[in-house]
């Protein structure tokens, strides 16, 4: 006889091993994944979402952020103004310092796109400083203030129009780019700084040919009868034709409108510098 224990059957109290992965229950079977998941539909919904989102992020990466915001954004460029004396010419052991001295104006365009140049304008006009009673300046600093300023021991006294003219032949600015002005302007014997006002009109949309924008004429610049800088709609080519008012914030207004209906982001750039003369005048 043999002398190995007959294999028992198990009792009631004695439990079988659990089938099926760690932690999935008592009575789990094997792992399966639902049948739901593994459906060709769920995969071609998951495939088009993802290439929503992603479509939804080029959108805004290169058509919202890159194109469209910049295009909204007013035709703004930096305009930097300087006034430098000129040098000597050392015929004289001691020269007296020149009347004369360089106009440097340059504009730059640090956006994205190509913005389109109106015609533009600059003026210059000498200032004169009086020395005054110190004790006066509560009285003279009641106001309202000028254009200038008040100072305490003395007084600045502005000139009429010395020189003045168009400002840049170009007719856009690239990104990135700076174009430049220098000219040689000619002040007044007793000149302490001198102002020098710039105007430069900038659209940025092209310019239409022909009559698309201003009637057939284009913008130039001029003065009115009290010395007022309006703009001007000249005819191409013939600039003893022009159309002017003399009455210059009525044109302004005029001219405004025109250009921004045809250009919302239509700016006047505007620039006013005060230049201290160094060696003095």
């Amino acid at each position: 006889m043999s002398s190995e224990s007959p294999i028992k059957p198990p009792r009631a109290s004695e439990k079988l091993p659990k089938m099926g992965m760690p932690g999935a229950g008592a009575d789990a079977g094997p792992f399966r994944i639902p049948a739901w998941m593994r459906s060709s539909s769920l995969h071609e919904w998951v495939r088009t979402l993802g290439i929503i989102i992603a479509a939804s992020w080029g959108v805004y990466t290169f058509i919202w952020k890159e194109m469209y915001v910049p295009s909204q954004e007013p035709a703004s460029i930096s305009l930097q103004i300087s006034l430098t004396p000129i040098a000597a010419d050392g015929q004289s052991d001691q020269p007296q310092p020149s009347l004369q001295r360089e106009l440097k104006v340059s504009a730059t365009n640090a956006s994205n796109r190509r913005l389109y140049l109106l015609s533009s304008f600059w003026e210059l006009f000498p200032i004169r400083r009086q020395v005054l009673n110190r004790s006066t300046f509560t009285e003279r600093a009641k106001g309202p203030f000028d254009a200038i300023h008040v100072e305490r021991g003395a007084e600045l006294q502005p000139y009429p129009t010395e020189a003045a003219g168009k400002l840049f032949v170009d007719d856009h600015i690239n990104p990135g780019e700076t174009i430049h002005r220098s000219l040689i302007v000619s002040l007044p014997s007793g000149s302490y700084a001198a102002q020098v006002d710039v105007l430069v009109p900038v659209l940025t949309r092209e310019p239409p040919k022909g009559n698309g924008l201003l009637g057939g004429r284009i913008l130039e610049w001029g003065y009115d009868k009290s010395s007022v800088v309006i703009p001007l709609l000249c005819m191409e080519g013939n600039p003893s034709d022009c159309l002017r008012l003399d009455n210059s914030e009525k044109q302004d207004v005029q001219m405004d409108r025109k250009l921004k209906a045809f250009d919302p982001n239509y700016v006047l750039n505007e620039q006013s510098v005060q230049v201290g003369l160094p060696g003095g005048l």
